[in-house]
């Protein structure tokens, strides 16, 4: 008892405290926020590792790459009775700290890594800041965590939570996104796409109307906000708007009107405003604008935009629709004409930075209205596209007769076509006592004509709506359902999807209106009772979210739930603030079924007795038997701590906290590493940061416990992991993703109240509670649902298998491709109804949306097994021959031995590694003789001269099938292998290209083979293509018959030659040699002779001889020396 009052007591004393993030560049400097504009690793971090020599860091290992992140993440705490500073130390006296977990979104189009769902939890480190103290000896305290970021994701969700739950602060979910559209400056953060703007105040207009924000879901970085009337001005926040800054964006605005394209009133106005994974579109009056940002995370094809590009030059337009989710790499826009082209539509496509727009989209080339031959008047007012089926609904306008009616066209774009799905009523159906209305054709219509305005798709759900003042409702797009509780007394102006089954609708007048799907219960939210309550509260509270005068801007859903962008001004404040606060959804509700409870009277023993009924008909849902959600959730989870510093206090420094850097980094590093085609001993990209050094970890804690740690720092290898069992807290995914025939199970509790004396009421009262399951797509999916009633606990048990049906057509990539599905979870009666209460407030519950991911889930992969394959090959052959220059990441192959090649299936996620049991193709794409870096790849009719048994007549076959029976083929020719027949011979025969290969030096030729392993078409077990590239060294190369005969000659004649020199000096070696060296000698007796005689007769003679003698002597001395040489030729 007296724990749980102390642990009451803690709480009380943190409520209304929150986790505060920031930005920091560098070595943490100050708490000023930085916008995340740096993309590059820091390589001064690598320097900080020299010094540790005699840790568990190997900074000579081949895979060392310590680098840091541009970006550290501050943590404080802020709290509405302490201040900050005081709170933040007297947290961290207490042991509290922050744990920090980074998911990293997966980008529109991954280049250089494969989809993958990855996260990182990192726990903080308190670091006191040198700041002059008097009293305190901690002045300032802060924890700091690296920032990480990794190639391809631009977008990342931090969770902030504390190690300590007992402590009652809550945790905080932040965006914290790349800004490609800001480059750091000296004086602060400055726009590449205009000025940035300080007085909000000139900008706001109490009664401005509020409008959509347009992004694609869950992949732009940044997020903008127009309509700001006379002023070319947008919001940009990279926060999810948790902060922002107004832009006055640099566009000409030069275009005003003419004849086709008539434009009443000129404005300066950004009336539509769309932000994409790396590019930003805006509409000023009929101008289009687009300007892509400088983001080299996501190795794009350009470099970003420098100026806003104007497209569509020669396009009247009045209107750009979103489309809220990317497929197969790409993102879309839509333009809809105006004026003259009234009647035409756009696609602007978006891929790696790159915009394109179609030409106008017709139908043997007409228009949409000309194509049915409507009125002049006819034009499109909306247009929503749906990439997974190529196709685009059109709500078409015409008036004709003084009536307007509304039709909504499909265009298929595969075979361009137009065609009417449904023809709108001209009236708003009457409404009936069901809150719904099936148009069926025999229902009452009123006499309030249909005022249509936009259309919406769930791809999850595939739910279809038509919204103006009236909601219809379709599961097939050709038959609706009119929900009639909506009263259309103003238009609908925007309709905001969350995609998890709740929808909000603002209309003109600034109504918001709330309903979820499936349900035909709408409740309008604002204005209402129960908002006016709660904002007053708020008030009183002194919330600076709230104010007596504030504008709304914008709604639109997070991850958090439903979001407001409010212009506050509060007395005393000149400018004027813009916040983004929590729209109060569920509290509104929950005060609704309040006021609106029904109840009855009753009497017993002579006594009067009110009694309350509850709508919801049950208390609390629990979700349990959960499966491990890794399996599902397909979410890669590593864990980070941070070194431990051998100071007393604790406290970190620069040096430390830059170690932590390239700590992650290199951990990160070795995931994105992970994914080469060849498999480790282990699976476990961390394998080889510590295979040689686990052995001497007892010797490194030795060290720390003796305070000899180099650097002061102390690495433990255990700390650096990645998680392959994660548990469920009993929760379902956030998303789930089935392969083929993939079954996901759980079971659902729900209680309702029961007393002793009301057990028998309990029990008939059992029969009232009733889950139901939805799912989007049944031919895809099936379920399981099996009831129990647990009457002594007053629950219902109900277990719960949804199963894939294996009827999927598409076999692709991990993670490529995916059909989009849903299940929903709903128990009957409880819509807007059911709420469960905790200290976060109240939360719905009763309902449950899940997305569900049908085909090859992100993180599987097809990885070659060389340790299996070099075992079973040599097992094989009885023999194993290997390179002179052996290789330990690529092992020779001898020509003449038949290849076994083995291959494994492995889990990214979960951690599985096993044998590939299936079937298979395997084809040479490429190779190169003797050298790697040689390898070309071939041309695709090459390669299937190359591989397939049918092109055999052309000799120019690489390998066959080592059994040499003709085994069955794909539809392309190939033949398919399995694992209990995969052996390969190698053949080269005379027209391939590893035929006649020349030999380096003295050493067998050898070739390197660029080989392609797949089961597309063939293996029917999975709905994974595991496509493999990965290169085979074949060494001990068969040389072709004429370069045989030419070394065969050049030998002989080498060997002849050396035989005939040999005998020749046996025969008359030493007599040759003994002429040859008494020849020399006398040579050069005879020159020193003749040299010496002649210099010493001519000087004497000389001496003695008058001038006239000259030319005698001469001739008598030529005479004796030319005598001997005579005598010796005779």
């Amino acid at each position: 008892m007296a724990m749980a009052m102390a642990a009451l007591a803690a709480a009380a004393a943190w409520a209304g405290c929150a986790w505060r993030v920031a930005l920091t560049p560098g070595i943490p400097a100050g708490a000023r926020r930085h916008v995340f504009a740096r993309q590059h690793p820091e390589a001064s971090v690598a320097a900080v590792f020299e010094a540790l020599t005699d840790t568990a860091v190997d900074m000579a290992a081949d895979n060392a790459h310590y680098f840091g992140f541009p970006y550290y993440l501050e943590i404080r705490l802020s709290c509405a009775r302490q201040e900050p500073e005081r709170a933040t130390r007297r947290a961290h006296l207490r042991g509290l700290c922050p744990v920090v977990t980074v998911t990293f979104e997966e980008p529109v189009h991954p280049v250089r890594q494969k989809p993958e769902r990855l996260q990182i939890k990192m726990r903080a480190v308190p670091y006191r800041h040198p700041t002059p103290c008097d009293s305190e000896e901690l002045c300032r305290l802060r924890w700091y965590t690296p920032m990480p970021m990794v190639n391809g994701s631009a977008v990342m969700d931090v969770w902030v939570q504390s190690n300590m739950p007992d402590f009652g602060i809550r945790q905080r979910r932040f965006s914290v996104n790349v800004n490609g559209y800001v480059k750091e400056t000296e004086k602060g953060p400055q726009c590449t796409i205009g000025h940035r703007v300080t007085k909000l105040k000139e900008l706001m207009d109490e009664y401005s109307p509020s409008r959509p924000l347009w992004a694609t879901v869950d992949k732009a970085p940044v997020l903008i906000l127009g309509g700001f009337s006379k002023n070319k001005v947008i919001l940009l926040s990279d926060t999810k708007f948790e902060d922002l800054i107004a832009v006055e964006v640099d566009i000409d605005s030069c275009w005003i009107g003419s004849l086709t394209c008539p434009w009443t009133e000129f404005s300066s106005t950004i009336l539509d405003a769309i932000a994409t994974e790396s590019t930003l579109f805006i509409r000023q009056n009929q101008l289009v604008y687009y300007f892509t940002g400088n983001y080299s995370i996501l190795h794009m094809d350009t470099q970003g935009s420098t100026l806003w590009t104007r497209v569509l030059n020669r396009v009247c337009v009045s209107k750009l629709n979103p489309v809220p989710f990317s497929h197969n790499g790409s993102e879309y826009v839509i333009a809809i004409g105006g004026g003259q082209q009234k009647a035409e539509f756009f696609l602007g496509t978006v891929r790696d930075g790159v915009v394109h727009f179609s030409d106008s989209i017709r139908a043997e080339k007409k228009t949409v209205c000309e194509y049915f031959e409507f009125s002049a008047s006819c034009k499109i007012q909306w247009a929503v596209y749906i990439p997974e089926e190529n196709k685009t609904l059109l709500l078409v306008q015409q008036e004709k007769h003084n009536t307007t009616s509304y039709h909504i066209v499909a265009c298929e774009h595969e075979n361009l076509h137009f065609s009417i799905v449904y023809n709108v009523p001209y009236f708003r159906p009457k409404a009936t006592e069901k809150s719904f209305v099936m148009l069926m054709g025999f229902e009452e219509y009123s006499d309030t004509p249909m005022v249509l305005r936009g259309l919406s798709y769930n791809p999850f759900s595939t739910i279809f709506y038509i919204w103006g003042n009236a909601i219809l409702q379709s599961y097939d797009i050709k038959n609706y359902i009119f929900l009639s509780e909506f009263s259309g007394e103003s238009v609908i102006k925007y309709f905001i999807q969350s995609y998890r089954g709740e929808i909000v609708c603002v209309t003109e007048t600034e109504e918001v209106w709330f309903f979820m799907e499936g349900s035909s219960v709408i409740e309008k939210v604002f204005p209402s009772r129960a908002w006016s309550m709660y904002a007053s509260i708020q008030l009183l509270k002194g919330s600076h979210y709230y104010g007596v005068q504030e504008s709304s801007l914008s709604f639109f859903y997070s991850q958090e739930g439903l979001q407001q962008l409010v212009y506050v001004l509060k007395k005393g404040d000149k400018n004027g603030r813009i916040v983004k606060r929590k729209f109060p959804i569920t509290y509104i509700l929950s005060h609704r079924c309040f006021y609106s409870h029904h109840y009855s009277s009753s009497s017993s023993l002579g006594l009067k007795f009110i009694g309350f009924t509850n709508l919801c008909p049950f208390t609390v849902m629990k979700f349990r038997d959960l499966p491990k959600p890794q399996r599902f959730s397909r979410l890669e989870h590593y864990r980070a701590e941070p070194p431990v510093v051998m100071d007393e206090t604790g406290f970190h420094n620069n040096k430390s906290l830059a170690v932590y850097q390239g700590l992650v980094f290199h951990l990160l590093w070795l995931h994105s590493d992970y994914n080469r085609p060849y498999a480790d001993p282990v699976h476990d990209p961390t394998w080889r940061w510590w295979k040689n050094r686990k052995q001497d970890a007892d010797y490194y804690l030795y060290l720390a416990s003796m305070g000899s740690s180099p650097g002061g720092l102390y690495i433990n290898m255990e700390h650096y992991v990645k998680i392959y069992d994660l548990r469920s807290n009993n929760e379902l995914p956030e998303q789930i993703y089935l392969d083929k025939s993939d079954v996901y199970s759980f079971s659902v509790t729900l209680s309702i109240r029961s007393t002793r004396e009301e057990n028998m009421w309990e029990k008939n009262f059992l029969s009232s509670v009733k889950l139901t399951v939805v799912l989007s797509h049944p031919f895809n999916l099936v379920f399981f649902l099996q009831r129990r009633n647990l009457v002594n606990r007053a629950s219902v048990l109900y277990k719960v298998s949804i199963q894939d049906t294996a009827l999927y057509p598409q076999q692709e990539l991990s993670g490529k491709n995916l059909l989009k599905s849903s299940m929903v979870l709903k128990v009957v009666n409880s819509a807007t109804n059911c709420y469960q209460y905790s200290e976060s407030g109240p939360a719905l519950q009763g309902y449950k949306m899940v997305p569900v991911y049908i085909g090859c889930p992100p993180g599987k992969r097809m990885a070659f097994d060389i340790t299996n394959t070099l075992k079973h090959t040599t097992s094989m052959n009885k023999r194993y021959f290997n390179c002179v220059g052996q290789n330990s990441e690529m092992p020779c192959f001898f020509f003449e031995d038949v290849f076994y090649p083995l291959f494994l299936i492995q889990d990214m996620v979960t951690g599985d590694s096993g044998s590939f049991s299936g079937r298979y193709t395997l084809k040479v794409i490429g190779g190169g003789p003797n050298s790697e870096d040689a390898i070309v790849r071939y041309k695709p009719e090459d390669i299937w001269k190359y591989n397939s048994p049918l092109s055999s007549t052309e000799s120019s076959l690489i390998w066959q099938k080592a059994d040499r029976v003709m085994s069955e083929t794909d539809p392309q020719g190939y033949p398919i292998h399995s694992s209990t027949s995969n052996g390969i011979r190698w053949l080269c025969q005379r027209n391939s290209p590893c035929h006649d290969v020349s030999p380096v030096g003295l050493t067998a030729p050898s070739y390197f083979f660029l080989v392609v392993v797949s089961n597309k078409d063939v293996d029917t077990s999975t709905y994974c293509d595991y496509d493999l590239e990965f290169v085979i060294h074949v060494h001990g190369l068969q040389l072709s018959s004429t370069r045989k005969l030419y070394f065969m000659k050049m030998t002989m004649s080498t060997l002849i030659g050396l035989i005939t020199v040999y005998f020749f000096y046996c025969r008359a070696g030493r007599k040759i040699m003994a002429s040859f060296f008494n020849m020399v000698r006398k040579l050069e007796e005879a020159s020193a002779l003749s040299a010496g005689s002649t210099s010493t007769s001519v000087s004497s003679v000389m001496s003695r001889m008058e001038p006239s003698d000259y030319l005698l002597s001469t001739n008598s001395v030529h005479s004796a020396v030319s005598e001997p040489v005579h005598r010796r030729q005779m």
